[in-house]
This record gives structure tokens, sequence and C-alpha cells, in this order.
């Protein structure tokens, strides 16, 4: 399940899931041969206990090579508790390794269909807007509403129990990672798609 090929356009919310406390870099183009032209804040973590993850929310317009095209940075003052940060607001490309999303599919697919076979199912029916699920997830490709998300749950992790992982989700992910195209995507960062 590659990701696709060439330049996609897409239309879907994201999450700058990056750490590094020097930002995420917003490149000119798909790749790190093209120029920054800016960058974005890394998570940021509240005082609770446990603390608040909150990330800085992008419009994703297109997609290619595992790049994505990005516009309309934002942080989400509800959860930082702070005025926004400085950051790049224009369009740019970054890393899907560094983007995650949020769905509330049934099932994950083999492709951006329907009716395409599932290859990530749930005893209890399967929502990927959990926190797990968004923490562990990056961005591999897109397609109109559909994302192509790789995941790397930890072996101890609930979300597992119940997950039904075909071996096609497996194909071509690294080890103990898996994939599988989602649509429903949901860009509200501070409480599950469901508004739970």
């Amino acid at each position: 399940m590659p990701a696709p090929a060439g330049q996609v356009a897409c239309s879907f919310g994201a999450f700058v899931s990056e750490t590094d406390p020097a930002g995420l870099n917003v490149r000119a183009g798909p790749g790190t041969n093209h120029k920054v032209v800016g960058t974005l804040p890394p998570v940021k973590l509240s005082g609770d206990d446990p603390p608040v993850r909150a990330m800085v929310e992008v419009e994703v317009s297109a997609g290619a090579n595992g790049w994505f095209r990005i516009a309309k940075a934002r942080d989400n003052e509800m959860l930082t508790d702070a005025p926004p940060r400085p950051m790049f607001k224009g369009s740019g490309w970054v890393s899907g390794r560094k983007l995650t999303a949020k769905s509330q599919a049934a099932a994950g697919r083999l492709r951006p269909d329907t009716k395409a076979p599932a290859v990530l199912s749930g005893q209890d029916g399967l929502s990927f807007d959990g926190d797990t699920f968004v923490q562990n997830g990056r961005l591999l490709g897109c397609s109109g509403k559909w994302v192509l998300v790789e995941y790397g749950l930890p072996a101890d992790s609930e979300a597992l129990s119940g997950l039904e992982i075909k071996p096609a989700a497996k194909a071509g992910a690294e080890a103990g990672r898996f994939r599988a195209w989602v649509d429903r995507i949901c860009a509200t960062q501070e409480t599950s798609c469901d508004g739970g």
C-alpha cells in the first residue's frame, strides 16, 4: 500500500506532531531539496496531569511523495491556554512524518474507497480519533478526503485489543507498524470527534 506518486489534490485538517523545540520546517516544495520558507512550533505540553498535548492545526490541500501542502497554521488557544505562538501562516510543504490526523472511519481500507477491503477493523466498530492513534500516526498520502496513515502503536497499547490488523496493513510498513486509508477526518483536537 504505497503512497500515491506525484501530486494529488486533497482536503482535510491535520495536526503537527513535531517535538523538536526548533519546530517543523515548512518548505517551498515537497522535499528537503526545497528552501525553508518558515517554521511551525512543536507540540506544546500543558502542566496538567496527564499533560495535554496541544498541536498546531493546519489545512492540507495536496500530497506528493509523503509530503503535504499545508496552509492556515494556527494554535488551538483552548488547549494552549496562552496567546498564539508566532508561526508561518502561508502555504508550504511539510513531511507527513510530522503530521497526524483524527478519523471517525469505521474501518481502515486498502484503497481510498468505501468499497475497498478493510485492512484494519475492530470488534465494536473502530475510531481513529483517540489520543493513542493520533500520537502514533503519521501521514503517507492523501486522495480527496481520504488519508493514508501509518500507525506505530506500543505493543502494550489498549488500542490494539480488539483491533484486527490484516497482513495487507503491514505490507510495506516498518516492523511493528501498519497502515490504512481512512476517511471521515476530524480536525477537532480538544475532544473526540463525536464531541465526547
